[in-house]
């Protein structure tokens, strides 16, 4: 169970660092239309709000919730953050992280994870500041970003444990996600602490909820309004069936006079493994040697090499 739990981990981690080191110039949100959309929505939101001064609309406060009504205070909290250097830190932290599980998980599965971790935490921060917090939250989407920070917590593996040191003691490359994300956590106190701390509780309650999905009509007009939120991938990333199909032409054919056509020429010799490839294996603990001779048998894919070292 221990050995499938570590295989499931790596597989996760390395889908997406095998995507950007066989297409390096791949579309920055290529494949993440829901994290582009809320990532636009944000900084849109954010101008809109500066312009009309509604920052204090946008406020998560229970008292005018309850007492006066306001109950759309519940529907408008998360979507941006206060002041622009939360929304530049809140975006650098949110992004990468949202755009990276939505690549594993699809987008069809990552909207519902993010709808349904934002019910949940809605729900949650209600009852925390109405009955044991009398203050105000910050605006912005602090439990999303607990929620996706849950992911990364869960599923991503350490791939260099001593990547960097600080008075004898060692980190890891994740030190540098967690460390941006406890800036934007911490900035406000208890009004941005509580509401990321209830989302990283959603995200973990809510992974599996998530294979459910949504209704049909929520996808069917996400399409429609989305569709402009979709990137194309660059001409230069042919795919894998192109190639195939190229190596299915340069077999030999019958000659048009009934011989036998010649032989085609030998079949190229696969490329090198990448430094890049060998590092991230290596660092998992893996022998250089296996890992050069499992990216050989597997095309230099990452993904694939990984599979084939954790099976033994």
């Amino acid at each position: 169970a221990e050995r499938k739990a570590i295989r499931t981990k790596a597989i996760i981690s390395l889908r997406m660092s095998s995507s950007q080191l066989h297409n390096p110039r791949a579309v920055w949100f290529l494949g993440a239309p829901v994290s582009k959309a809320i990532a636009i929505s944000t900084v849109v939101v954010y101008v809109v709000a500066e312009m009309n001064k509604w920052h204090d609309a946008l406020v998560l406060d229970t008292t005018k919730i309850f007492d006066h009504a306001q109950f759309y205070r519940i529907f408008v909290c998360n979507l941006t953050f206060a002041s622009m250097g939360e929304l530049a830190f809140g975006l650098m932290a949110l992004c990468p992280l949202m755009r990276r599980f939505e690549r594993e998980m699809g987008s069809r599965r990552f909207g519902a994870f993010i709808v349904y971790s934002s019910v949940l935490s809605t729900i949650l921060e209600l009852v925390f500041f109405n009955i044991f917090f009398d203050i105000e939250r910050y605006s912005g989407p602090y439990p999303q970003l607990g929620a996706v920070l849950a992911l990364y917590h869960t599923f991503t593996p350490r791939l260099h444990p001593k990547f960097f040191g600080i008075l004898g003691y060692d980190f890891s490359e994740k030190t540098l996600s967690y460390g941006l994300c406890a800036q934007v956590i911490l900035s406000g106190g208890l009004s941005s602490i509580v509401p990321a701390f209830v989302g990283f509780i959603s995200g973990m309650l809510c992974v599996n909820l998530s294979e459910n999905g949504l209704p049909e009509f929520v996808y069917s007009l996400g399409q429609f309004f989305g569709k402009t939120l979709v990137d194309e991938a660059p001409a230069i990333m042919m795919s894998r069936s192109v190639q195939r199909g190229a190596e299915r032409g340069n077999r030999p054919q019958q000659a048009p006079n009934g011989g036998r056509a010649a032989a085609p020429a030998a079949p190229r010799p696969p490329p090198p493994p990448p430094e890049e490839a060998i590092a991230q294996l290596t660092g998992m603990g893996f022998d250089r040697q296996a890992v050069t001779r499992a990216l050989q048998q597997t095309d230099n894919n990452v993904e694939a090499a990984a599979n084939r070292l954790l099976m033994g």
